[in-house]
């Protein structure tokens, strides 16, 4: 018998154990973490994580933002232009332990060529593919279309943000610079919210805007379309933490969609987080209860 999430036994690191697996995986609310790797620079323009890659699947976040570069024919994981100390064979491993010990869970995993290659012989997708098959344990689901949990279960979900000359995964490479848009003609077509330019700490009433009026559409299209909504912002004078956490004078991102949460009882497809440790997984955990409310 599969167990509810108002189990007591059911922790974070199992509650895709609860769902119903023949619901779609794009249907579920899903805590994700926005350039998931972030975490090992100190630099407040870049970071935006605070927990390692594992503490965040052991905590709940089923959505990974996984940036690289095509270096040496291998990925080096980067954040722009700056790499953060962590190679694909890493974020591969580390998630490939987590699904083995979870075998009830799923991983999303955006996958982008983040920054121009280097001294290569092959192109990013055939780096990809070389990944995959150097680690045949790890379950991948590579199909283009909307998925079922069941389907999934034990599996990394590809999300394409490169340049492939055949079908591997849902292909995201349609994606507007700092815009709210669609992709559609694809077998997975998609709603998402990445304005991310947040000049000011004043311009943060702007981005909770655009976050909130996705959160108002997601529950009728989370049915017939993946929602990905990012709460990730930065500026010059609005560095990530200030966008996600406040100053002084603004309230951070954080604070406002826990409250607007709370009140919620539909579906808020998924949610892209900057520090998503904030108060003890607090957001992370909260978006988990949406799907328990359906």
């Amino acid at each position: 018998m599969r167990p509810t999430l108002t189990a007591p036994a059911v922790s974070p690191s199992d509650w895709m154990s609860a769902i119903d697996g023949n619901r779609l995986l794009s249907a579920l609310t899903l805590p994700g973490s926005h350039d998931t790797c972030a975490y090992t620079v100190d630099d407040r323009l870049a970071r935006t994580q605070q927990a390692t890659l594992d503490a965040q699947l052991h905590h709940g976040v089923r959505v990974l933002d996984i940036r690289c570069r095509n270096e040496y024919d291998r990925f080096v994981i980067h954040h722009g232009g700056i790499p953060l100390g962590l190679t694909f064979d890493d974020v591969v491993r580390t998630c490939g332990q987590f699904l083995a010990r979870h075998p009830g869970e799923s991983i999303v995993m955006s996958v982008k060529d983040e920054w121009p290659a280097r001294n290569c012989t092959r192109t990013f997708a055939a780096t990809f593919e070389w990944y995959v098959a150097q680690h045949a344990h790890v379950r991948w689901h590579l199909a283009p279309e909307l998925p079922l949990l069941q389907a999934v279960r034990g599996s990394i979900v590809l999300l394409q943000r490169f340049t492939s000359e055949k079908p591997l995964g849902i292909d995201l490479t349609a994606w507007p610079d700092n815009a709210t848009f669609d992709i559609d003609n694809v077998p997975a077509p998609l709603t998402i919210q990445d304005e991310f330019r947040v000049p000011v700490p004043a311009s943060i009433d702007y981005k909770w805007r655009a976050i909130d009026s996705l959160l108002d559409l997601a529950p009728g299209l989370c049915g017939e379309r993946w929602v990905i909504n990012f709460c990730s912002g930065t500026g010059m004078a609005a560095p990530p933490v200030v966008v996600a956490l406040g100053d002084t004078q603004h309230r951070g991102i954080h604070e406002r969609l826990v409250e607007q949460l709370a009140a919620r009882s539909e579906p808020c497809g998924t949610m892209m987080l900057d520090f998503c440790d904030w108060k003890d997984w607090r957001l992370v955990h909260a978006l988990i209860e949406c799907n328990r409310r359906r």
